[in-house]
């Protein structure tokens, strides 16, 4: 058997037809379809549904997928491992990260790739059950979620900083004195929110219900940067990690309100998968945020305690 005849079988699994599968492998259909057959024979296993056309994967070939997913990510850490050790890492990171954690990640890249110049970074922004999928999958090689749920005790895992959330709202919403607003509210505002599917979505609707509120919002969006470009435009509110405005710097017409009562406060961190050998390119970014994690909490998670600080001097 060959490594392409599991390359060409993960591309029937995320394509779901044999014609697009064979475009993704820049094969002739009767080609990827005839290696498939060969590899079913080498194992002596049915491993794709036929009837006329395409429809899953028998029992066993689910398992032969999940197998040709740890295999090529072998073959991939094992490339990369060797660029390591010759200095020379390249090839692609994939991040899975979640909408809020958008203003670290400019910092990371750049991090990155100052130390390895040759690797392209790629970031994808997912909920949280399907980065943690993703990764055990091989399909992401680090993701940057909250800490927390019974979800992440098989995987890696690194904290990076504390997130609060703000109110993000127009200049002329509320009164320019008012710093801080509670969570009830803040229901009462024409408000743009994350998508329930997301997980920052779930934990805003427990600080709403913790006092009480279940309000409805007017937008939903799995984009935090399109929720804050409506926000410009002087009709809605939305919520974001504290400082995301002053970090991106890149929405005039807004500013922030401390959020309180509650005070929400999550660890933010890297998850990656926990095998041996480690992940040459998860590890490499590991490695890189253990060095940089002064930085990063000084940056990113002081927010908070700077509207605070901010706050007294003006009181």
């Amino acid at each position: 058997m060959f490594l392409r005849q599991f390359e060409y079988l993960i591309a029937l699994e995320r394509e779901g037809h044999f014609g697009r599968a064979a475009e993704r492998c820049h094969v002739s259909q009767p080609s990827l379809s005839s290696a498939l057959q060969q590899l079913e024979a080498e194992l002596d296993v049915p491993i794709i549904l036929r009837h006329q056309r395409y429809q899953g994967f028998t029992p066993e070939g689910e398992r032969v997928v999940s197998w040709a997913k740890r295999l090529l990510a072998d073959r991939k850490s094992m490339l990369e491992e060797l660029a390591i050790m010759r200095r020379n890492l390249n090839g692609r990171i994939r991040i899975g990260a979640m909408p809020t954690s958008s203003p670290i990640l400019p910092r990371i890249n750049q991090l990155f790739s100052e130390l390895y110049p040759a690797v392209e970074v790629d970031i994808q922004f997912l909920g949280s059950d399907k980065l943690i999928n993703e990764l055990r999958n091989f399909e992401l090689d680090v993701g940057i979620t909250y800490l927390e749920g019974k979800s992440l005790k098989k995987l890696n895992t690194m904290v990076l900083y504390e997130e609060q959330l703000s109110l993000m709202i127009p200049e002329g919403m509320l009164p320019q004195k008012q710093k801080s607003i509670n969570w009830a509210q803040a229901a009462e505002l024409r408000l743009g929110l994350l998508s329930p599917t997301m997980r920052e979505r779930e934990v805003m609707d427990e600080a709403f219900e913790s006092v009480g509120c279940n309000p409805s919002p007017k937008l939903e969006c799995n984009s935090i940067f399109q929720l804050a470009f409506h926000v410009m435009q002087g009709d809605l509110a939305t919520i974001v990690p504290n400082g995301f405005s002053r970090t991106n710097d890149a929405f005039p017409g807004t500013r922030e309100l401390e959020l309180t009562g509650p005070i929400i406060s999550k660890p933010v961190g890297l998850i990656w998968e926990k095998v041996v050998p480690p992940l040459p390119m998860a590890q490499a970014m590991a490695d890189l945020l253990s060095d940089a994690s002064d930085e990063i909490r000084a940056t990113f998670g002081d927010y908070a305690q700077q509207e605070v600080a901010g706050q007294k001097q003006v009181a």
